[in-house]
């Protein structure tokens, strides 16, 4: 219940109040209100309640609060609550926020202190960082339950004052002080590089600082154990580089100093991982431990994945530091997705489905580098397979405790031979096959082989097809055997839409089904289990209807130089109404020849000689038949080439490939055909690698001779037939070991090399401080991958022994050198110029005593440079002796390493002859013809100079004087126009560009070339000026135009007539005096250069007219005079046209002279009325144009007209 007419008058911050201080508010109430404030432990705190002196009605309600927390305020009257009652009051108390961990910062390193205000009730906070009277940005970072955590960060080395503020009350000991030092006075230098961020075990990290001013910095590099790793420090100009190579996983510190003082940043942080603590497991075809024995290993791991079955391998990478781990699986032709799941912090499983029975690659990289084995083979078979009768099939046995169980069709068991751990057998049925494979007794898995025979496809119903009507074959495969009937649908090089289903109506029978929309034949290739049945099915396809049609497989496609034909069903009209044009691919026409056949249909022959789609237009009566115009396809089955063909024969289950080129060949069908010993065809994949490029590959399964037959466009291609030979699954060959860590290695970097064995080396490295431990990967069955990394110089012995037995060549003896231990004496910059290149002539001497037991080579494009060793030194003089100028390719290598730091290329002046003048290029017949030849650069030798004919070869005299020291100017003249070579020898060796072309030009006389037309008096600007040139009596020469303005030059744009006379048309940009010159054969034509005067673009806006002739008046009075001012309005001519009340005026103009703008224009009315004054400049009103003029009898007329207005 509410008691009506009482209210509480509360101030804004009545919500938030101070213990310790009286909270006031207001009731307006008719009789003195009852107050009750209960504290947050639901205690009554004592009130106050006091009448407002003068304010009948008001009371003051006055209450302190003691405890933090909500307060609830109940005013009642005795007939209940007033309006607003209860309400609470939140009470907090700023003396209970404290501020801890307030410490002394330095400049530029962030400071931070903590605030808890847990005690302190509800309210907010407000922090002040200053310093000098200025503020300092903070950040106020949370940490729950009304705790905080603030953070500056300093920029001058001076007290910093802390402000704390609860509820606009300060905390106690507000303001703080916080005492900043001088910070790090190092200047900001920049440092990059892998050795302050992400580095790999055993390779070199490097960290690249700039900008020291010469100052030599420090640089070291802690492991995680507090070992201090060896820094090498080089300089490359102004920037140095340190490198270290870390020995283990884990962060590192690396500290940077100049003059004992770290860098801003320094110490950094550098994560280290070791890309070969990452396992791979649980990977089909891969070991998972590679010290068991083959018999021991899962056989999980021995067994290859299967089609459609989900395949999980582990990753872990746990042990190999911090990076990302990206992983990609692959086939020859796509991707495959990869599930991963995280198990643990760094371990994954990793699952795929394969989807066809091919080689699967699973590439991994750690911090983009590659894992060791990667791209990891795993082998992909079908459990269910099919394969053609009479095919030897295969089966794995991995060891000798294996053993196959096959039976066939009818449950009979198949005797099998076993050959190079391989199982093989002959199937010579159609049907279904099991195979059972056994460990001693335990069945490991299970395949079972489909039989069929394309031979057994028997096509039963095939006639002649109808256009844009369902054409259907029909196929009877019942005794072919298990599997799937496809099929292909061509015409020409078109693949036609088509389907393969059961019949409706008998179901023995499959039908291909498809709708040709092309009166020509149609090729039908069958395919069971995707092996082509062998030849191809043309289906003939006819038009129906009652017009004319044209059909064949000349209008889609033609053979280069041979005759293509088509024919035309003319149901029974004229063959005088038809017409035949066959365009080729430039337009051009190609002879057509037709007549008529004994069918009564008309046959059309036409030969193409282009390559490229032609237009075949049947035309009846002028219009063309349905269809037309058709596009032929010309090809050339002569540019079709078969190669890359294997060298040397193949093995069966070993897949076979070879390319096709059909580069400049047309478009057409290529068609591959591959028959077995046995005379079946067998399926085939093609792959197009790029445009006109085609992989061809099949998989035998027979030893013996097969035949690939290759068509385009129907014809065979050159080469075809082709034989090629393959031979029984060989045997397994020896092992051995190859790879460049077995010859020659850089210490601290990664080397490896490579095992061929069936089972899994021993492998030791040893050196004269001590040993190396090797790691072994398996990627795949049969092959092992060693690593190692070198930590001494010197020579290794690697002993790899297989059983009990040492490896042939072993051990080998692998040098480990360090290219960057090479020194020049004396530094590269002194031999280097300004890009960095080596400049020859240079003599190089290298120290090689701390880089190993080496050979140090030096070659200049590939060629050797004789070398001479001292000792630990080795000399090379490197010239540029049978060098051209230029750049060359340089290169230093040690054990044929290239040592880092090097240029990569060196410069050759060589004989430095400088060619200039005109007379090099051109020359005047019957005018002196002059260059210059400056050998000042070049070495010692004189200048020697011909020049003859290129036609007839006759030689030109050629002049030669000193013009200053090894400085010769040539002077020469020819007197018949045409092309001339001109050859400069320097020392008796050809100057570099010699011989040049010089062409002589015939003699032009400019006096007779002749200029007319406006445009080379006067013109508007952005208007185009014309004029006229005949130069058909000077002679042959080069006519020049060129205008220029007061600031700007003019567009000039010459229109050659290819008559010898032209039009010039020039567009200024800006009025004024324009000079035009005009020049033929380098000298001015008659009159040039020509003063072109041009005006300012007319603006009728800028005109003014004023006068009496304008306005109002009397007829008796009347002065008709008015004025027109053009000023400032560009070119442009003036109309005034002036009507009456009965038509038109004649008006007067004139002004002073031609150059005045100012035009006084004058009419003589007759009679009084309404007068229309109309004025335009450039036929365009001017502003306030037309003007109305009334003209009345009398004043009074007047006055009351122009009252009314």
């Amino acid at each position: 219940m509410v008691a009506p007419a009482a209210r509480i008058i509360s101030p804004e911050s009545l919500d938030k109040v101070s213990v310790g201080r009286p909270c006031t508010f207001v009731v307006e109430s008719p009789s003195t209100p009852i107050v009750e404030v209960l504290g947050p432990a639901r205690r009554s705190l004592l009130t106050q309640i006091t009448p407002q002196f003068g304010n009948t009605g008001k009371f003051d309600i006055s209450f302190t609060p003691i405890d933090v927390g909500d307060h609830s305020v109940e005013v009642r009257l005795p007939g209940g609550h007033i309006d607003g009652s209860p309400f609470l009051v939140k009470a907090y108390d700023a003396n209970r926020v404290s501020v801890t961990d307030i410490s002394d910062g330095i400049v530029g390193k962030p400071v931070s202190f903590g605030i808890n205000a847990s005690q302190a009730g509800a309210g907010n906070l407000e922090i002040i960082v200053a310093v000098n009277g200025r503020n300092v940005p903070n950040f106020v970072q949370s940490e729950g339950n009304a705790r905080f955590k603030v953070n500056f960060k300093p920029t001058e080395a001076a007290t910093h004052t802390l402000s704390v503020r609860f509820n606009g009350q300060a905390v106690p000991g507000s303001p703080f002080s916080c005492k900043v030092a001088p910070g790090n006075v190092q200047p900001r230098i920049p440092v990059s590089g892998s050795g302050i961020e992400l580095a790999a075990v055993g390779h070199s990290a490097d960290i690249k600082i700039e900008g020291t001013s010469g100052m030599e910095p420090q640089v070291v590099a802690t492991a995680p154990t507090g070992k201090i790793l060896p820094t090498k420090l080089s300089l490359n100009g102004e920037t140095y580089i340190a490198s270290f190579t870390p020995e283990m996983v884990g962060r590192h510190s690396i500290a940077i100093l100049i003059n004992d003082q770290h860098v801003i940043g320094s110490p950094f942080n550098c994560n280290v991982y070791d890309v070969n603590k990452v396992i791979v497991s649980g990977l089909p075809g891969l070991k998972n431990d590679l010290t068991r024995s083959i018999s021991e290993m899962n056989l999980r791991e021995m067994t290859p994945a299967e089609v459609g079955k989900p395949v999980t391998f582990s990753v872990d990478a746990a042990q190999a530091g911090e990076g990302t781990l990206e992983l990609v699986v692959s086939t020859q032709h796509t991707t495959i997705k990869a599930e991963v799941v995280a198990c643990a912090r760094g371990l994954y499983d990793v699952t795929f489905v394969p989807q066809t029975s091919e080689d699967h690659f699973v590439n991994i990289t750690f911090n983009d580098m590659s894992v060791m084995g990667s791209p990891f083979h795993c082998a992909v078979v079908e459990a269910t397979q099919y394969v053609q009768i009479g095919s030897l099939v295969y089966i794995d046995l991995p060891t000798d405790q294996h053993r196959l169980e096959i039976l066939d069709n009818n449950s009979h068991p198949i005797k099998y031979n076993v050959t190079n751990g391989k199982g093989e057998f002959t199937v010579n049925q159609t049907g279904t096959y099991r195979v059972q494979i056994f460990r001693s007794h335990e069945l490991v898995t299970t395949r079972t082989i489909h039989v069929f025979d394309t031979n057994k496809i028997d096509i039963v119903n095939a006639p002649e097809f109808v256009c844009h009507r369902p054409a259907i074959i029909g196929v009877n495969i019942n005794k072919v055997g298990p599997g799937n009937l496809s099929a292909t649908v061509k015409i020409a090089n078109k693949d036609v839409p088509h389907s393969v289903r059961q019949s409706p109506s008998n179901p023995n029978i499959w039908e291909v089904v498809f709708h040709p929309l092309y009166a020509a034949p149609h090729r039908v290739t069958l395919l069971y289990n995707g092996v082509p049945k062998t030849g191809v099915l043309e289906v003939p396809v006819k038009a129906i209807g009652t017009e004319p049609w044209a059909g064949g497989l000349g209008l889609y496609q033609a053979r280069v130089g041979k005759v293509s034909s088509f024919h035309i069903d003319t149901l029974g009209r004229s063959a005088r109404e038809f017409d035949v044009v066959v365009s080729g691919p430039t337009g051009s026409a190609l002879p057509v020849r037709c007549y008529q056949t004994k069918t009564g249909k008309l046959q059309a022959e036409f030969t193409t000689r282009d390559i490229g789609p032609h237009q075949v237009e049947v035309l009846n009566q002028a219009k063309p038949v349905t269809g037309s115009p058709f596009v032929c396809q010309s090809y050339d089955s002569d540019c079709v080439r078969i190669v890359d063909i294997p060298s040397v024969q193949g093995n069966v289950g070993e897949k076979i490939l070879f390319n096709i080129t059909s580069k400049n060949a047309g478009d057409a069908n290529l068609e591959i055909i591959v028959t077995n010993p046995l005379g079946q065809t067998i399926g085939i994949q093609q792959i197009v690698l790029e445009e006109n490029v085609t992989q061809i590959s099949f998989l035998p399964l027979l030893p013996g001779l097969y035949q690939v037959s290759v068509t385009f466009g129907g014809v065979p291609v050159k080469g075809s037939p082709l034989a090629l030979g393959v031979g029984p699954v060989g045997p397994t060959p020896p092992p051995r070991a190859v790879g460049r860590g077995l010859e020659c290695v850089q210490i601290g970097e990664r080397a490896s090399f490579t095992v061929s064995s069936v089972v899994q080396p021993r492998v030791q490295i040893e050196a004269i401080e001590g040993t190396i431990e090797p790691h072994i990967q398996s990627p795949k069955p049969g092959e092992y991958i060693v690593s190692y990394t070198p930590k001494w110089l010197g020579v290794y012995d690697v002993l790899v022994s297989i059983g009990l037995n040492d490896l042939p060549g072993s051990p080998f003896r692998p040098t480990v050198v360090d290219p960057a231990a090479v020194r020049l004496i004396g530094g590269w910059n002194q031999y280097l110029d300004d890009s960095g290149r080596l400049k020859l002539p240079a003599k190089l001497v290298f120290d090689t005593s701390s880089a190993g037991p080496g050979t140090l080579e030096c070659k200049v494009d590939g060629r050797k440079i004789t070398s001479e060793k001292v000792g630990n030194r080795v000399k090379f003089e490197v010239s540029s002796e049978g060098l051209n100028a230029g750049e060359h390719d340089f290169e230093i290598r040690l054990a044929n390493f290239l040592l880092p730091d090097t240029p990569k290329s060196v410069v050759s002046l060589g004989d430095q002859v400088i060619l200039t003048g005109r007379g090099l290029a051109q020359a005047q017949c019957g005018e002196p013809a002059i260059f210059n030849i400056d050998g000042s650069k070049a070495g010692p030798g004189n200048p020697e100079v011909t020049l003859h004919a290129a036609d007839t070869n006759l030689p030109i005299p050629v002049m030669i004087s000193l013009a200053g020291e090894k400085i010769w100017r040539a002077t020469y003249t020819v007197n018949t126009p045409g092309n001339y070579m001109l050859a400069v020898l320097w020392a008796g060796r050809p100057v570099k560009g010699c011989p040049l072309m010089v062409e002589a030009k015939g003699g032009a006389d400019a006096s007779k070339v002749l200029c007319s037309g406006e445009g080379l008096r006067q013109g508007v600007v952005g208007r185009e000026i014309r004029s006229w040139i005949d130069t058909r009596r000077a002679g042959p020469g080069e006519l020049t135009a060129h205008c220029t303005g007061p600031r700007k030059v003019a567009y000039c744009e010459l229109y050659d007539h290819g008559d010898a006379t032209f039009t010039l048309n020039v567009k200024p940009q800006e009025p004024g005096r324009h000079a035009l010159t005009i020049k033929y054969a380098g000298q001015h034509v008659p009159g040039s250069p020509f003063t072109l005067r041009v005006a300012g673009a007319p603006d009728a806006s800028k005109v003014r007219v004023y006068g009496p002739g304008v306005e109002h008046g009397v007829l008796a009075t009347f002065q008709s005079r008015f004025i027109c001012d053009t000023r400032g309005a560009g070119a442009g001519q003036l109309t005034v046209r002036v009507r009456g009340p009965k038509g038109a005026f004649r008006v007067e103009m004139q002004r002073e002279s031609q150059k005045d703008r100012t035009i006084l224009c004058k009419y003589d009315p007759t009679e009084p009325g309404d007068y229309r004054v109309e004025v335009k400049w450039a036929g365009e009103l001017v502003p306030g144009s037309p003007f109305h003029v009334m003209i009345f009898d009398t004043q009074e007329e007047l006055r009351r007209y122009i009252n009314s207005l």
